[in-house]
């Protein structure tokens, strides 16, 4: 066993802080539609792809949903999504991107190994890949589990620590540079009080995520 600390994480607002990182910048989005809630995502104005378009100098999105691929661009006007698997190297757009956004992926996967292998088959020495998880030390969670319950995407198969993932994304050639988490919200005086108190033990949050560099 080992001690591994959990100091040094920062609580940012997700969406705005890999936009601030993409800035400028040409992007590939890994997962782009956010299937299956692509359509509620569309309507609680969420969907990060759409804040990319808006920031980035040019972005490529993959994504494995043929069916939200087709409804982005026949309702939405979205035609920079292509379908491909991100387990699949030889899927992946031809190209050299500044950042590669992996957010909320890793924990649907059977075999997320294999799309981080895939990933760094993509990747040029100068890319950055950023990628979000969901956070198996959340307080939120662990609230809920006092409650005997939980609330959870009924696609998740995996929560993570910033150990765990550090480990896997060394294990298929990637560096960690930093960490960050964030809050996902909520309604209520609970959850206002509950946010208020992850800013101060950001470690708790309900995500986290990485900034990492090939090795």
């Amino acid at each position: 066993m080992i001690q591994s600390s959990l100091s040094g994480i920062k609580v940012v607002d997700r969406v705005s802080y890999i936009c601030n990182l993409c800035k400028g910048k040409k992007v590939l989005h890994l997962g782009a539609t956010d299937a299956p809630v692509t359509k509620e995502a569309i309507v609680s104005g969420r969907l990060l792809h759409n804040f990319l378009n808006d920031v980035c100098q040019e972005v490529v999105g993959l994504d494995i949903s043929l069916e939200m691929i087709n409804w982005l661009e026949s309702k939405h006007g979205i035609k920079n999504i292509k379908y491909g698997n991100i387990e699949e190297a030889e899927h992946y757009p031809q190209g050299e991107f500044d950042y590669i956004v992996a957010g909320e992926i890793l924990e649907h996967l059977s075999n997320p190994g294999n799309a981080l292998d895939a990933i760094r088959r993509n990747t040029k020495n100068n890319t950055k890949l950023i990628i979000t998880v969901p956070n198996a030390y959340s307080f939120k969670g662990f609230v809920r589990a006092v409650g005997k319950h939980e609330l959870i995407h009924p696609d998740h198969i995996l929560h993570h620590s910033p150990y765990t993932l550090k480990a896997l994304l060394e294990r298929h050639g990637f560096s960690v540079e930093s960490y960050f988490s964030f809050v996902n919200g909520g309604q209520g005086l609970a959850a206002s009080v509950a946010n208020c108190l992850l800013y101060i033990y950001p470690q708790l949050a309900e995500g986290i995520g990485v900034i990492c560099v090939p090795q």
